[in-house]
């Protein structure tokens, strides 16, 4: 397998800022975009009704919209707050009855593919209560915060939540029976999230002109310590101080990772740095939502390694096939390699997983072929390489790619290579994949046979997929079109390149979409 280090990225430009689409969606931000939309309406009209209906009819579901408020008793004598409240708690109410249904179904009654979805689902949901419940809490303290940062934040928490659905369903698409109906029939109780979505549009910093953005100056993520920074910095392992070490011949506390994660503390405010020495670990490791803060540092790419073979044609579902999956809230990993050795005929495969909120990821190789890298929450990765075939870079998330070697590998016959597949599902969420100062290139597998495979900078996964390609270099790998041509969301979606150079940068022969740019 190839994992030897690519010629180095180019120097980005000072100063360049990125224009990053934000973070995720939610399930509750119905009930937030309530309380700050219906908050310019405090006292309440006396005819309460004509002021929801007002509201709602931005919204993609009006009839639901209006249902859900209208339901709450003495709407004409409500405040803003109260109203708000009650929102956020019938889509809490609906995300509990959604995993209650789950707990109810015995897994000795379903396919084994149906098992894992249901399984990936009660994980998922339990991620959903918790954004809900985070932010109704963040709305009793509107005081604290400057409204854009507290807007972004309660949007980061909520479109969680609605990604979280969105995988739920994916899991379900191959099935036939009982349990993927009932779950769609309780799934358009979530239309409340992409409601919210839409009201909250009209107080997100963008609409006022605030822009946040997501890097700073020194192209660091803004939400990361002074402590974390240096972290990244340190040039050896041996100038740090860690918490635990894991490593195969018994030098360390722990002989597996999974031993290391399972025992670091739970929810911990604190950071965790786990350092893992050189070796090639076969386990797959789940690094669960309450493991907050937890960083890993290897021995440098290609000398630790994590490896397996999980995959969708095995049985796994995509969600759950990851060789290392990270829920926990503040990950960051740092001189790894994370691979699915599974092979090109096993369909998806993911080599990493990432799903904490804040997570950050330097100098790491992900090596696979179908599906490499699943972003499924904020992430930022730099000085990565990532090496696959069809949707190697994947999922709906707001995901920056930043001096990174993204690698097409060698297909199987009559297959093309698909660097990025977003899955935007809503056109209020600002979600989507953005690359700059990064190589984009063929392996040495594929180099000498590249006129006979096709390799596009991305095709649409949703609807309102979107992703930007921006001062990177374009090898000659890549395709004169551009983007694979597809039977949907051309209308809806967003793709667009800007200052880039390589033979594979001509604009020239690209698809003519009307919402490329």
């Amino acid at each position: 397998m190839e994992t030897v280090e690519l010629q180095s990225q180019p120097t980005a430009h000072k100063g360049t800022r990125i224009a990053i689409f934000g973070v995720i969606m939610g399930v509750a931000i119905f009930c937030v975009i309530m309380f700050l939309v219906v908050f310019q309406f405090s006292p309440m009209a006396a005819d309460g009704k004509e002021v929801i209906y007002s509201l709602c009819n931005i919204t993609l579901h009006p009839n639901l919209c209006v249902s859900a408020l209208s339901s709450y008793h003495g709407v004409q004598r409500a405040n803003s707050k109260n109203l708000a409240h009650f929102v956020l708690k019938v889509s809490l109410q609906s995300v509990r009855e959604g995993y209650s249904t789950t707990l109810k179904v015995a897994p000795q009654k379903m396919e084994s593919n149906d098992s894992m979805a249901v399984e990936d689902c009660r994980q998922l949901l339990q991620q959903s209560m918790e954004h809900i419940d985070r932010s109704l809490r963040e709305i009793g303290g509107m005081h604290i915060k400057p409204l854009n940062v507290q807007i972004a934040d309660v949007k980061t928490w909520l479109s969680a939540a609605l990604t979280n659905h969105e995988t739920c369903l994916d899991g379900f698409r191959e099935s036939t029976g009982e349990v993927r109906d009932d779950w769609e029939e309780n799934s358009q109780n979530w239309s409340l999230i992409s409601n919210a979505l839409a009201l909250i549009q009209i107080f997100s910093p963008d609409w006022y002109g605030i822009p946040r953005p997501l890097l700073d100056k020194q192209g660091f993520p803004r939400w990361m310590s002074v402590g974390d920074r240096r972290l990244l910095q340190v040039p050896h392992v041996a100038a740090l101080q860690v918490d635990a070490t894991v490593a195969q011949d018994g030098t360390g506390q722990y002989n597996t990772i999974t031993e290391a994660v399972m025992n670091a503390p739970s929810f911990s405010s604190q950071r965790y740095v786990i350092y893992v020495k050189a070796g090639v670990y076969q386990e797959n490791v789940l690094l669960s939502k309450n493991k907050t803060n937890l960083m890993l540092i290897g021995d440098g790419r290609g000398h630790t390694i994590v490896a397996s073979r999980r995959n969708v044609k095995d049985g796994s579902t995509t969600f759950s096939s990851a060789t290392f999956a990270a829920s926990g809230e503040g990950f960051i990993a740092r001189d790894m390699t994370f691979a699915n050795i599974a092979g090109p005929d096993k369909h998806q495969a993911v080599a990493l997983r990432v799903g904490g909120d804040l997570s950050a990821i330097y100098r790491c190789n992900f090596i696979g072929f179908q599906s490499t890298l699943y972003v499924h929450s904020l992430a930022i990765l730099q000085r990565c390489n990532i090496y696959g075939t069809v949707d190697f870079i994947f999922g709906n998330a707001a995901a920056v790619f930043q001096d990174c070697n993204i690698v097409a590998r060698k297909p199987m016959e009559n297959q093309n290579n698909t660097i990025t597949a977003q899955g935007r599902i809503d056109p209020n969420q600002n979600t989507g994949i953005s690359i700059q100062n990064c190589r984009i290139v063929a392996s040495t597998d594929l180099d000498p046979v590249k006129s006979s495979f096709r390799t596009y900078l991305g095709r649409p996964w949703k609807v309102y997929s979107r992703t930007v390609v921006i001062q990177s270099f374009l090898g000659d790998v890549v395709d004169p079109a551009g983007w694979l041509e597809w039977s949907y969301g051309l209308e809806n979606l967003y793709y667009g390149e800007y200052m880039n150079t390589g033979p594979g940068a001509k604009v020239e022969g690209r698809v003519r979409w009307p919402s490329y740019k």
